[in-house]
């Protein structure tokens, strides 16, 4: 009986191992930025394109009536735009000083929560600390439980040893979290 146990464990735990990139970094914060609700929207590269549109209409109506504040409400609705866009990759840049020093991380995911162990950390976290997950082609980022639902750990598909491996992996988070 202990070994079906044992069996039954190693078949729902999943282990990835990473190092953490800029590339899957700025992808986790886009992919937690869009999915933080109706605040989300601002996050929308479509969104930011038709603002950026309307601060250059009211940037040439300023230059063209000569009105001063006209000129720098469109340079503000221009710039926002801009700004908001290369913001994840900011944030990204910051997240990724912030957690280089650990190197190579070795992430395993099984029934009772996630486990992350690295060169300076052993950190094990239950379900109860995620209350949901979104994904993306490069990465699953675990949010927290609260209304805002920012990211909790960002867990990379790269780090998976086969394509199997990440589909069990999916099929393990939709069993315990909700997806959006």
């Amino acid at each position: 009986m202990g070994e079906e146990q044992g069996v039954g464990v190693r078949e729902e735990t999943v282990v990835l191992e990473y190092e953490h990139g800029l590339a899957d970094m700025e992808d986790a914060v886009r992919l937690v930025s869009r999915k933080n609700g109706r605040v989300g929207l601002i996050h929308r590269p479509v969104f930011l394109a038709c603002v950026a549109l309307a601060g250059i209409a009211v940037l040439v109506l300023g230059v063209r009536g000569d009105d001063a504040g006209g000129v720098s409400f469109g340079v503000m609705f221009t710039l926002w735009p801009v700004l908001m866009y290369f913001a994840p990759r900011l944030s990204a840049g910051q997240l990724l000083k912030a957690n280089r020093h650990h190197g190579r991380v070795q992430v395993t995911v099984g029934p009772e929560g996630v486990r992350t162990l690295s060169a300076h950390a052993d950190l094990r976290m239950g379900w109860a600390n995620y209350g949901s997950y979104a994904e993306s082609a490069r990465v699953f980022a675990l949010r927290s439980p609260d209304k805002a639902g920012h990211c909790a750990i960002v867990l990379v598909k790269g780090g998976a040893r086969t394509p199997e491996d990440v589909d069990r992996l999916r099929a393990l988070l939709d069993s315990r979290l909700r997806r959006v």
